[in-house]
């Protein structure tokens, strides 16, 4: 009887493991607003073609006003002001947070910011919405990420 037991307990246990399921591909984006981006952010991870530019962008602060559709780009002092939007879109059959950055600026620094004009998919934010993580929306190949870290409101 014993053996029967530990027997059923074992193909419980195995039954409800396998039931269970992780989808990696899961994005999640609650606890995302738009009013979050409003502020002042760098640049703590970017990615392209799975190779890590980040360094590029050191030193770059991004000061987002959602309400008035704008960033300002700053870099040693200098700075100018460009387009950004963030809307929702139906991707798979979900609505999902999408911020398009216009980041095509001439004689801000040496970064290639033009990389930074997409359409950038909201794919994570920490608990304390100090850090905000995107993937690049249309890629034909690896898709760029970036991850914005929080520097003040």
């Amino acid at each position: 009887m014993k053996i029967l037991c530990r027997c059923l307990t074992i193909v419980i246990m195995v039954a409800t493991i396998l039931s269970c399921s992780k989808d990696d591909n899961d994005i999640t984006t609650m606890g995302f607003s738009p009013e979050l981006l409003n502020g002042t952010w760098r640049i703590s991870l970017f990615t392209d073609e799975s190779s890590n530019r980040t360094s590029e962008f050191n030193g770059y602060e991004f000061t987002f006003n959602v309400e008035q559709e704008t960033a300002i780009v700053s870099y040693n002092g200098a700075s100018q002001s460009t387009l950004v939007e963030v809307f929702q879109q139906d991707i798979e059959g979900e609505n999902m947070w999408v911020v398009y950055t216009d980041f095509d600026l001439d004689d801000l620094g040496n970064a290639d910011l033009d990389d930074l004009v997409e359409d950038w998919l909201v794919t994570e934010v920490n608990s304390d919405a100090t850090v905000i993580s995107f993937r690049e929306l249309y890629s034909n190949n690896t898709p760029e990420v970036l991850q914005l870290s929080k520097v003040s409101n």
